[in-house]
Formats: structure tokens, sequence, C-alpha cells
């Protein structure tokens, strides 16, 4: 009689562990966190490391990458061709501010595609941090304090990817839309031959072609949508990035922060070579912290200053754009007026979130030196100062230069920039705001003093 098979043999046992060891090596690595924002920039042509495209994807979205930013080239030529034949305060104002956009909106993109090398080694220096951070405190629970803190990384970062291309396209196809909106209004159809009075496009710019023909104007409308989006996820690339990073980074000096006071001091002699290994491997992780954050200084600081230019010609001309609109309860109006809040609203809450996670990194960043000056390394030796030998005394000098090492360090504050002149801070965020609101009225008077 042949004995029973067993329902689990060896070979499927290593099996499980094999995978089970795979998944748990998956959930910490850095790529498991940030995979959307790394798909987004895959799918835009600007991340060059480890690829999970077909070809035919690749090929798709290499075409697609062409159209949209050859497209946007033409649509900004066109604008700036009508800006110089303009002399009108308000139209300027208008056009002005959508050139902006989409400049801006191209710049970021071509920039990411032209130094995708450096955004490899960006990701691949954060990884280091990660690794190292992980190594501070090897215990279980220091692995589900740290699991967690990058879980809700993966969560924020996630919904901003979504929320933000979801923010940035909708605004876009809801400006092209309103003029469609307003074309099929009773009173813009003439009533003899049922033809519009007139035809609006959705960006002020000059063409070589009759916009009366109807298929001139169907390919113009559409090149102006395409044209509309592609900055749109130009925008969408760099912020998703940008805003991820900061967020790993802030995440790694919270956990810093939380797992230095978590010291067990009732391990006896073995406190001492504990909370050692612990202010070794936070010397090691906040130095390649420190240096990661001059490398993403060094990448981002062209294009942030030419951010915080743009937030505030945008907000300035939005604003004396809106305040000159007469206030009327007509379908153009108020379609206006909606566009110009959305707008309004996504450049504002583009510079908020930049200068929100900055301001915050600077405080996590302080807040490292109390931390670990509160972690009650004095009392590892001052209790047992009598029961010590010259090895443990060395040893708790050594703790003391550690110690001093980190607060020297890290009461430096970490300040990011945009540019030589602009602080990526709260307080810049609230005097652009200021000043763009101190310029729209300015522009206001202007304009009645010439009326």
């Amino acid at each position: 009689m042949t004995p029973p098979t067993p329902l689990f043999s060896p070979s499927m046992s290593r099996k499980s562990e094999h995978d089970e060891a795979r998944r748990r090596e998956d959930a910490t690595s850095l790529e498991y966190y940030i995979a959307d924002m790394l798909r987004v920039l895959e799918y835009a042509c600007i991340w060059s490391g480890e690829s999970s495209l077909s070809l035919l994807k690749t090929l798709l979205s290499t075409g697609a990458t062409i159209v949209f930013m050859f497209i946007n080239t033409l649509l900004l030529l066109s604008e700036v061709v009508a800006l110089t034949m303009n002399n009108d305060l308000k139209l300027f104002a208008n056009i002005i501010g959508v050139i902006g956009m989409h400049f801006t909106g191209l710049l970021k993109w071509c920039y990411c595609i032209r130094t995708n090398r450096e955004i490899v080694d960006i990701v691949t220096k954060l990884g280091k941090c990660h690794v190292l951070c992980q190594r501070i405190d090897k215990s279980e629970e220091g692995y589900r304090i740290y699991r967690n803190e990058m879980e809700h990384v993966r969560k924020y970062s996630n919904f901003f990817v979504w929320w933000w291309t979801f923010a940035c396209v909708y605004g876009v196809l809801h400006w092209c839309a309103n003029p469609l909106l307003l074309e099929w209004a009773p009173d813009q159809i003439n009533s003899i031959n049922h033809t519009f009075k007139n035809r609006i496009l959705p960006f002020v710019g000059w063409y070589p072609l009759n916009t009366d023909n109807v298929y001139n104007y169907a390919c113009l409308y559409l090149m102006q949508i395409i044209g509309g989006i592609s900055p749109a996820l130009g925008i969408v690339c760099y912020d998703a990035f940008y805003v991820t990073v900061l967020m790993v980074i802030c995440a790694q000096f919270q956990y810093i922060n939380t797992i230095m006071v978590k010291i067990d001091f009732d391990n006896g002699s073995e406190t001492m070579f504990i909370l050692e290994s612990k202010l070794k491997a936070c010397v090691d992780c906040h130095t390649e912290i420190i240096k990661f954050l001059k490398m993403l200084q060094t990448f981002s600081s062209p294009t942030m200053f030419a951010q915080c230019i743009e937030t505030l010609v945008i907000l300035c001309l939005v604003s004396f754009e809106a305040s000159v609109i007469k206030i009327a309860l007509d379908m153009e109006s108020i379609l206006k007026l909606w566009a110009l809040l959305e707008y309004f609203l996504c450049a504002a809450f583009q510079l908020y979130f930049f200068c929100f996670f900055a301001t915050r990194l600077e405080h996590l960043g302080l807040q490292i030196a109390h931390s670990v000056y509160s972690c009650g390394w004095e009392f590892v030796d001052f209790e047992k100062k009598a029961q010590v030998d010259f090895r443990k005394q060395s040893k708790h000098c050594d703790i003391g230069r550690l110690v001093q090492t980190i607060m020297v360090r890290a009461q430096r504050s970490i300040v990011l920039t945009g540019g030589p002149f602009y602080v990526l801070s709260l307080e810049t965020f609230r005097v652009i705001m200021s000043m763009a609101m101190s310029n729209s009225v300015m522009l206001r008077t202007i304009s009645e003093l010439d009326e």
C-alpha cells in the first residue's frame, strides 16, 4: 500500500517561503511605493530605467510624445505672433497668461526628457536613502513604523498623480469647450440659415487659414485641444516627480524623528550598543539625504525659477482679467468667470504644493536635532558610571560624538530654492499671492485710465 501523498510537499513549502520573501522584498523596495509616478514618467518618455512597457507601447508613447510636443510648439508660436500684433491690454493679458502656461509645460517636459539620466540618478540615490533609513532600526517594530510611513507616501503620491492629472486635463478640456458652448447658444446662431455668427477658438492665436471654413475651423480646434493638453501633461510629469520625491524625504525624516525617541532602556547593558548602532545608522542616513537634497536642488532650480515667475504672471493677469469682466447673468460671462477661476486655482494650488512640502521638509529636518538630543543618550552612562569599565566609557564617548555630529548637521536649515531669487516656503507663497493681487489692481487702474 502506497503512502498517501502529502498535502504540501517540501518543494511547495520552499516555493511559498520564496514567494513570501519576494513579496516582502517588493514591499520594501522604493519602486513599490512610487510605482504610479514612475509609470507616468515612463509613458511620457522620461523614465529611462528598467522599462515595463512592451515594444508596441513604447513606440506609441514615443509617437504621441512627439505629436504632443510638436503641436504645442506650433500653438505657442501662433500665440506669440498674435501677441506681437495686439495693442489691447485686456487681450494682451489673456494671451500672455496662456503663453506662460504653454511655455512652462513644454519647458518642463523637454527638460525632463533632456535630463532623464539625472532623474534616474536621483531615484537611485533616493533608493539608497531608503535602504539606509531601514537600517536605523532593524526590529519588527522599526520595520512596521517605516512601512506605515511609506504606505502613506504611496497613498498620497498616487492620489496626487491621478488627481493632478485629472485636474489639469479637465481644466484644459473645460477651457476648450467654452467656445463651443457659446457658439451653440441661441443668440450666437443665425436664425435665417442656422450658421454661426462668429467662430471662436479656445486660445487666441494667428493662423494663415480662414476659420469660416468648417474644415479649417475643425482642424484648428483639434490642434488647440491637443496643444492645450500637451503642456498639462508636461506639468503633471514634472510636478508628480518633484512632489513625490519630497514626500519620500519627508517620510524618512519623520521616521528618524519617531524612531530615535523609541529607545528601550530596560535591556540593561545592551542598551548602549543598540543606541550606538542606531546613531551610526542615523548619521549615515542623514548624510546621504543631505547629499541627495543637494542633487535635487541642482536638478530642480532652473525649472522652479520658471515656475515661480510663471505663477506670478498667471495669477496677476488672471486676477486682472477677472476684474475687468462685466458681471452679467449671460452664458458668456458665467463661462468666462468659471474658466478663469479654475485657471487661478490650478496655478495657486500648483505653487502651494511645492511650498508646503518644502516648508514641511525644513521643519522635519530641524526637528531631527531635537529628537536625537531627547533620546535619553546621557542616561546610558551616567546612571551606571561606577559600574562601567574603560571600554564602555569609550563607547559612551563615541555616542556623545555621534549625537554632536547629528545635531550640528541637523541644525542647518534645509532650503529649496527656485533659481537665485525664490525660496520655496509658505511665506514665499503668501508673498507671491499678495504681489499678484497688487499688480492686478494696478493693471486695472491703468486700464480704466486708458478708457
